[in-house]
């Protein structure tokens, strides 16, 4: 993935769950996460994420309201 995201082109963009993006957090290979929270309360789910075995440090870089009462936010994961 690391030799992937250095060629040149523009970023990777990846729309997926939990599972796919565990791996690729675990190889420092995320750069970005966005999320879209719905204004639903369901009660029970499915998590975001599986658990970790680090902890990332997240920076807001922006948050904003979109249609229909969802707000999407979009965190730089910090090194």
């Amino acid at each position: 993935m690391n030799r992937l995201k250095q060629q040149p082109g523009k970023g990777i963009f990846l729309m997926g769950g939990g599972e796919l993006a565990a791996s690729l957090f675990e190889a420092g290979a995320i750069d970005v996460v966005s999320l879209n929270v719905h204004p639903v309360l369901l009660g029970s789910g499915v998590p975001f994420f599986r658990p970790q075995t680090r902890r990332l440090a997240l920076e807001l870089t922006e948050s904003r309201a979109i249609d229909g009462g969802c707000v999407l936010m979009t965190y730089r994961v910090r090194n």
